[in-house]
């Protein structure tokens, strides 16, 4: 296959987590095209599982599809954070429980067609009850259901987020 050259890179915009840029690219056959290209500072998330098997979903408004979402808990990597650093960090602020066990199950790539945002997800047992402790712009509720409530809300559109999807089902295959 002939490869793809990008030969300039725009700052398009910059926000709180991510850069938005303009790529030039010339094609194998010679042509130039734009593409956009957006830089995520990355994020990770977990699948916390309680000792009776039910996982431990988030419900949150997302102002990308201005609605709520049930999604395993997630957040941004903050400068010097690791991946698991985040996600213990993120459960017990999420849904105010520590995990006593954190086990690296895959990372996703969200959107990778235009964006480089990779989500490292973890599952989280031996869970123990602390304190939620939500950012000032968060507002949580934490619920939990079995594995199979999951799998049908999966299947029947309910449950639309793909770290979750990948999570969850991920999940569910490691435990066979």
């Amino acid at each position: 296959m002939n490869h793809i050259k990008r030969t300039e890179r725009k700052l398009m915009y910059t926000g709180s987590m991510l850069s938005m840029y303009s790529d030039t690219i010339v094609t194998p056959d010679g042509n130039t095209a734009k593409w956009d290209y957006i830089e995520h500072s990355g994020a990770a998330a977990v699948v916390p599982v309680l000792e009776d098997g039910r996982i431990l979903l988030v419900r949150q408004y997302r102002n990308a599809l201005d609605q709520e979402t049930l999604e395993i808990p997630a957040g941004g990597i903050e400068p010097g954070e690791t991946p698991l650093e985040c996600v213990t960090r993120e459960i017990e602020e999420e849904t105010g429980f520590i995990a006593g066990k954190m086990t690296h199950l895959m990372t996703v790539i969200t959107a990778i067609g235009f964006c480089d945002e990779k989500i490292p997800i973890y599952v989280a047992t031996d869970l123990k009850l602390s304190k939620q402790h939500l950012d000032e712009d968060e507002f949580i509720d934490v619920e939990e259901y079995t594995i199979d409530e999951i799998k049908d809300m999966i299947f029947s559109g309910k449950i639309i987020d793909a770290k979750t999807i990948s999570g969850v089902l991920g999940y569910l295959n490691m435990e066979k």
